[in-house]
């Protein structure tokens, strides 16, 4: 199937919103006018095999400038003769030497689709008249600036969304003084999610292989794989409170109409892509590197929607419930119970470090200071300790009673059972 009706099934098919369809890029319209295009240029006498050697050889210069208005205006100049030959007898419009200084009212003179003109002649160039270009360029670069605006509309709303969801999760994951009032948060079924959800990667990878931005269409797999893991869990099922409910919708809507708007961007960034390389393949004048530079900068060709939602996603609601591979002792991989920290600013658990005393090893295992023999209970971070006391409280309360045992175990040595029979009075 040709990319023209890929391109409108695509629209009609995915129930993009009407006002979306509308600022679609015109890819129909402008293919017509492409044509138009050639047909000038032909019956000036420039087909595209006389266009590329008359570009090859600077004997001509297709300019892709930006006027007054922002609005390109295409020009193509040429030498009057090749190789002896005139030109052909359509009407030209003269210009100055290239060599000549720029007017006020000029723009410089820069090569788009070629290194340079030579200007050791003081031979005129001449301007030959085309109607098309202009009207095709001033389509693609307004429908270029609506994609650009709808855009920005877009993560407008989106960002409003995710400010109100993560104002919505801070409530209901909101942790509560003790493990006996957990059952008034939802803060573990929270903490669950959002562990898949950033196990996921799903509109960006930061593995080494595969770095990056994803597209839409690995977005969507791994967007399918992080609901169907949660659904496995049950753990909406497992919400303690309404409001919970309702705020996992939001954020799956959220989700769904940040892949929705990353699928139309990578279609209408495909319809330019390809019309501006048909363009190249009609013509020969060679615009396709040209253009991205000649109009003013636009987000929707250059960068993906995802990179700014996401980021604030980040930091307005998976921020919401701190996750405990953020809190984790670096030597044990158990959370940070006690928090000692160093005179370098480095924190580990409290019996890591007294091992480490025990051994007599000095050196910070992150940075190498002389800073683990020095340290004494008055390290211990009192503001950490009341952190992990708070969102934390299983993890806290496991890590305490494995302290105990590593404890004991110091003290009695090995044959101190755990499960041993508790003492009894006859």
């Amino acid at each position: 199937m040709k990319f023209g009706h890929a391109f409108k099934d695509a629209l009609q098919g995915e129930r993009y919103p009407q006002h979306w369809v509308e600022k679609a890029i015109p890819y129909r319209q402008l293919k017509k006018i492409l044509g138009k295009v050639r047909e000038e240029l032909i019956h000036n006498g420039y087909d595209p095999d006389t266009l590329h050697k008359l570009l090859e050889a600077h004997e001509a210069e297709y300019r892709l400038r930006a006027g007054d208005s922002q609005l390109l205006q295409p020009k193509l100049i040429v030498r009057p003769r090749l190789n002896g030959s005139p030109l052909p007898s359509s009407p030209v419009e003269s210009q100055p030497e290239l060599s000549s200084p720029v007017t006020e009212d000029q723009s410089p003179a820069e090569p788009c689709s070629s290194p340079g003109l030579s200007d050791d002649t003081e031979k005129e160039w001449v301007k030959i008249p085309l109607d098309s270009d202009s009207k095709f360029f001033d389509i693609l670069q307004t429908d270029v600036t609506n994609l650009d605006s709808l855009q920005t509309e877009e993560q407008t709303s989106m960002n409003n969304d995710i400010a109100v969801l993560g104002t919505e999760i801070a409530e209901v994951a909101k942790p509560q003084k003790g493990l006996i009032r957990l059952s008034k948060s939802d803060l573990y079924r929270w903490r669950e999610i959002f562990e898949l959800y950033l196990a996921a990667q799903v509109f960006f990878s930061t593995t080494e292989a595969s770095g990056g931005g994803r597209n839409s269409a690995k977005a969507q797999k791994q967007l399918v794989w992080f609901q169907d893991e949660v659904a496995k869990r049950q753990l909406p099922h497992k919400f303690k409170l309404e409001a919970s409910s309702a705020a996992y919708a939001r954020f799956l809507a959220l989700n769904a109409t940040l892949l929705q708007n990353l699928q139309f961007q990578e279609l209408n960034q495909t319809a330019v892509i390809k019309i501006i390389k048909k363009f190249d393949k009609q013509t020969s004048l060679g615009i396709k590197a040209e253009f991205p530079k000649a109009i003013p900068p636009s987000t929707f060709i250059t960068e993906s929607i995802a990179k700014n939602i996401c980021a604030q996603l980040s930091s307005e609601v998976l921020v919401r419930v701190p996750q405990v591979l953020d809190y984790t002792c670096t030597i044990c991989l158990a959370i940070c119970w006690l928090p000692i920290r160093l005179n370098c600013s480095h924190l580990f658990c409290i019996r890591c470090m007294i091992k480490m005393q025990n051994r007599n090893k000095e050196l910070c295992p992150l940075c190498r200071a002389k800073t683990v023999l020095l340290a004494t209970e008055e390290h211990i971070d009192m503001e950490m300790v009341r952190f992990l006391e708070r969102w934390f409280p299983k993890e806290t309360k496991e890590k305490q009673k494995y302290n105990e045992i590593e404890r004991r175990k110091e003290l009695l040595g090995e044959a101190y059972a755990e499960s041993a029979a508790p003492c009894t009075i006859m």
